[in-house]
C-alpha cells in the first residue's frame, strides 16, 4: 500500500475547537503559519499537496484523489482526530501529518507525512512528528502494559528532509521496502502451473472471506506482522482493496488445489502512485505449498492479464530483506527495483515484541 490506513482513539475534546494548542507540544509552529484538524472537505487540497510532493519526488502523479478519499472513509477513521495540516499565510495547504492505529492491538501506530519541497527545512516537519508522537501515545491506553509499542513511518528515500527530521526526533532506520517494476515490450510468456494446481475465477460472493483468511495466513511470514482480531480485520481489508475505482474482482487470481485455496494474487487496476501502471497489491502462497513455482505463474498469468488489457507497465511493492526471498523471485520474473522506500521506527514504551522479525516467530 501507498500508506498504511489506520483507525483513531476518540478524543471528544478535540472537537470543541479547529485550532490546535499548542501548550503542551514538545516542538513549536514556525512563524508565519498556522496549524489546524483536517476534515473530508480538505480532500482536495490534500490531493493537490500530495500530487505536488508526488511529481517533484518521484516523478509520478501519486495517489488519486479517489483513492484517498477511500482511504479517509476507512471504518472508525475521523481525520479531525487523526490528521494535522499546516498553511502558509495564504491559507495554503503546505504540510501534513496522519497518525494511523486502527489495528485492535495497534503496537505499531503508523505516521503519514508530507510536506511542500518549498517549505521542507523549516521546522514544519519537527511540527508534525512531535504532534504525532503526542497522538500516537493514545494508543497505550488500548495496549496491553507488557507490549512493545513502537511507531512506525515509511519515507522515499528521496525525501532527505523528512528523514531528517525523523531522526532528529529519535526514529532509527530499521530496514527498507522497493518499489518494483516490469516493463514489458511483449506478451509474457505463459504461466507453467505444478501439477495438481489450477487458477480458479474469483467470485466475490464466494471468496471474499477466504481470500482474506488465506492473505493472514501467508502475511503471518511478513516482518511487522501483527494477529489481530478477524472480523475488524475483514472489514478493514475489504474497505481497502474494494472501497475505490482501482478494484476489478476480475484481477483477483486464485490457484487452487481441488477446492482449496492455496494462493491469491490481488491486483489493482492501477497503482498508487501512477494510473498508467498495473499494480500487484498482494501475492503470496500458503506455506506447504511453498518452493513449487506456484507464485510464478500468477505472477506471469497477472502480467499477461494486464498486457491483454494494454497495460504495459506493471508495478509491486516488496518488503527488501522479504523472510520468504519475494525479491529473488520478482527479479527472476524480470522486474527491477524503481526506488527504495526507509522504514523508520521509535520505541514509546519498551516490552515484549509480538510483531513477526523473522520466520522463526511462527
Amino acid at each position: 500500500m501507498g500508506r498504511l490506513k489506520i483507525d483513531c482513539v476518540t478524543d471528544p475534546g478535540w472537537k470543541q475547537d479547529r485550532i490546535v494548542k499548542e501548550d503542551t507540544m514538545k516542538t513549536k509552529l514556525p512563524d508565519n503559519y498556522s496549524v489546524r484538524m483536517a476534515n473530508m472537505e480538505d480532500l482536495p487540497e490534500i490531493h493537490r499537496l500530495e500530487q505536488k510532493a508526488s511529481l517533484h519526488y518521484l516523478g509520478v502523479p501519486g495517489m488519486s484523489l479517489e483513492r484517498i478519499k477511500n482511504e479517509y472513509q476507512s471504518p472508525g477513521f475521523n481525520p479531525e482526530q487523526s490528521v494535522r495540516l499546516i498553511e502558509d499565510q495564504d491559507g495554503t495547504l503546505v504540510a501534513l501529518v496522519e497518525v494511523w492505529d486502527e489495528s485492535d492491538l495497534p503496537v505499531h501506530p503508523y505516521l503519514w507525512l508530507s510536506v511542500d519541497q518549498e517549505h521542507k527545512d523549516r521546522g514544519l516537519e519537527d511540527y508534525l512528528i512531535s504532534w504525532a508522537e503526542d497522538r500516537a501515545r493514545q494508543v497505550l491506553e488500548r495496549v496491553d502494559p507488557e507490549l512493545k509499542v513502537a511507531m512506525r513511518c515509511h519515507i522515499s528515500s528521496e525525501i532527505d528532509s523528512s528523514q531528517q527530521a525523523l531522526l532528529r526526533a529519535g526514529f532509527t532506520e530499521i530496514r527498507h521496502g522497493f518499489r518494483m517494476r516490469i516493463e514489458m515490450d511483449s506478451m509474457p510468456p505463459a504461466p507453467v502451473w505444478p501439477e495438481g494446481i489450477q487458477l480458479k475465477p474469483y467470485d466475490p460472493k464466494k471468496h471474499a472471506r477466504v481470500v482474506y483468511e488465506t492473505d493472514e495466513e501467508i502475511f503471518q511470514d511478513h516482518f511487522g506482522f501483527v494477529k489481530e482480531d478477524l472480523e475488524e480485520g475483514f472489514k478493514r481489508f475489504m474497505h481497502h482493496f474494494t472501497g475505490d475505482d482501482s478494484y476489478d474482482p476480475n484481477l483477483w487470481f486464485l490457484a487452487v488445489e481441488g477446492e482449496e485455496i492455496v494462493a491469491i494474487c490481488i491486483c489493482r487496476r492501477y497503482g498508487s502512485e501512477d494510473p498508467s501502471t498495473g499494480y500487484i497489491s498482494s501475492l503470496g502462497v500458503r506455506r506447504p505449498w511453498r518452493r513449487r513455482g506456484i507464485a510464478q505463474a500468477l505472477l506471469l498469468h497477472a502480467f499477461r492479464e494486464f498486457y491483454q488489457r494494454g497495460k504495459r507497465v506493471v508495478d509491486l511493492g516488496v518488503d527488501a530483506e522479504s523472510l520468504t526471498g519475494a525479491t529473488d523471485l520478482y527479479k527472476k520474473v524480470g522486474m527491477f527495483v524503481l526506488r527504495q522506500f526507509v522504514l523508520y521506527d521509535k520505541v514509546i514504551r519498551p516490552g515484549k515484541d509480538i510483531s513477526v522479525t523473522g520466520l522463526a516467530d511462527n
